[in-house]
């Protein structure tokens, strides 16, 4: 079955850097899947996000849309995920790299999920 009927269909993302960690206090970001629409949705709004040209609008865009397409996250050293935590405890490369992996679907492998 296609990943996007799976009913509340998530998956896990960790950031390249942090790969290696145990994955009991690995930390974790999940977002639900995208089709082929809504990743063409989202990589439209990624580039539009950087069209104003300001920092700070670029940040802010960036940190919305990665906000609105995660679902959950854990193992954040006791934030609860929401706008202002993403900014207070990501870096602009690592909301990036979030927004990179969203859009392609880009889950753990195999081993990962068995766990």
């Amino acid at each position: 079955m296609p990943l996007f009927l799976e009913p509340d269909q998530r998956f896990p993302i960790v950031l390249d850097s942090d790969k290696d960690k145990p994955k009991e206090t690995r930390p974790t970001f999940f977002a639900k899947s995208h089709s082929m629409r809504s990743q063409r949705k989202l990589s439209e709004q990624i580039d539009a996000a950087f069209e104003s040209g300001d920092v700070n609008a670029i940040y802010d865009a960036n940190s919305k849309l990665l906000f609105e397409n995660l679902v959950d996250w854990q193992n954040m050293g006791g934030y609860s995920l929401s706008l202002e935590s993403i900014q207070e405890v990501l870096n602009f490369q690592e909301v990036r790299e979030l927004l990179r992996k969203i859009r392609s679907n880009q889950d753990l492998g195999p081993e990962e999920k068995k766990g």
